[in-house]
């Protein structure tokens, strides 16, 4: 494979999953319309498969623009892999933030006319059951040791094979696999993926622990099967995040050794593409999960299940609620609530980690 067919391979790949994440997630989510709650009775109405459909067309349209800009982007910058994904991208993020605010007044006006409303019996809350219970996130702790066993026998055959390593080292690859970047081989240039993946088990570690500590906020019409459901849902939420770190982990292993010790003049994007794959096995089989155990309402039927609570149908902003943590009302992971300046400061962090490894990373390779 030539590398103008890798790379339009490689483009596809990522705009596939970048479009599932903005469109599909949100269509197949079947108790919210566009972050409006839909009552279980209303879910299948063709006013709500309408406002849908209308969604999807519209993210239809925006994909395709941004993927005719990206192929004029292409030949007119000669090839610029960052001009190409930048006028897909963007165009299709721009699209996608119209399509939202467009759809969801209709979901909107929708609910108006139909009088949608959260249960009054889930904006209630009880906390029952022991402090085993409540902790219980389906995970052990300690299983985050893995990633760092992971990391240490990475580290240990680089080092064991350090006059293997070429010099200079490449540490750029365009999307043929071929090196296109060059570095001095030193500790800083050979071990830019160990401090990555440092940091990325750090950020998965910190979010299981913090999953341990939320609340319970249970249902006081049926508290223990709210408890059991609860746990249901935070124990596959953790399985989920498990997997998808311990895969980059990996991924991020395979990547170090083949452009070290193991180079042979090419990156197999092929092993690549297939690790991004493997991936999107966790999240695709969570969410068959909670659809098939009935969990989608179970992040939705409590207070922080108001429309009210979200902004724009996607951040939760709730200065009644004291805690710092909500699960999103998709049932898909956890969300901050931004009622709490702790919640900013927090984000703030999340957003910064991969900047500052990007920057320190350079450092280093400098």
């Amino acid at each position: 494979m030539n590398s103008v067919n890798s790379f339009a391979f490689l483009i596809a790949f990522i705009d596939l999953l970048w479009l599932f994440a903005l469109m599909g997630i949100p269509a197949l989510m079947t108790a919210t319309l566009l972050g409006v709650y839909v009552p279980k009775e209303e879910r299948r109405i063709p006013q709500v498969a309408r406002i849908r459909r209308s969604f999807l067309l519209l993210g239809a349209g925006s994909a395709l623009l941004g993927g005719i800009l990206s192929i004029l982007a292409y030949f007119l910058s000669k090839g610029s892999e960052g001009w190409t994904l930048a006028l897909l991208l963007i165009p299709q993020a721009l699209g996608f933030f119209v399509t939202w605010n467009f759809s969801r007044r209709q979901a909107l006006a929708l609910k108006a006319e139909r009088g949608w409303k959260v249960p009054q019996s889930s904006k209630r809350t009880a906390y029952i059951g022991s402090d085993r219970e409540s902790a219980a996130t389906g995970v052990s702790a300690w299983a985050y040791l893995l990633h760092i066993l992971v990391i240490l026998i990475t580290v240990a055959l680089v080092a064991l094979n350090w006059d293997r390593i070429p010099n200079p080292l490449p540490v750029h690859f365009d999307a043929a696999g071929l090196p296109d970047r060059y570095a001095e081989k030193s500790i800083g240039s050979v071990y830019t993926l160990t401090i990555l993946q440092s940091l990325l088990t750090a950020l998965f570690a910190g979010i299981h622990f913090s999953l341990r500590r939320m609340r319970q906020s249970l249902d006081p019409s049926d508290p223990q099967g709210s408890l059991r459901r609860q746990i249901q849902l935070r124990a596959s939420n953790s399985w989920m995040l498990f997997l998808i770190s311990l895969i980059a982990m990996i991924m991020f292993s395979w990547l170090q050794i083949r452009s070290t010790y193991d180079f042979r003049g090419t990156l197999p994007i092929g092993l690549a593409i297939a690790f991004l794959l493997l991936l999107t096995i966790p999240i695709v089989g969570f969410m068959i999960y909670i659809r098939r155990r009935g969990l989608e309402d179970e992040g939705i039927n409590r207070r922080h299940g108001e429309d009210r609570f979200w902004r724009g149908g996607m951040f939760y902003f709730n200065p009644q609620d004291p805690g710092l943590f909500a699960e999103k009302r998709t049932g898909f992971g956890w969300t901050f609530n931004f009622a709490r300046p702790t919640a900013w400061l927090l984000m703030t962090a999340v957003i910064m980690l991969p900047i500052a490894a990007v920057v320190a990373t350079t450092l280093f390779v400098g």
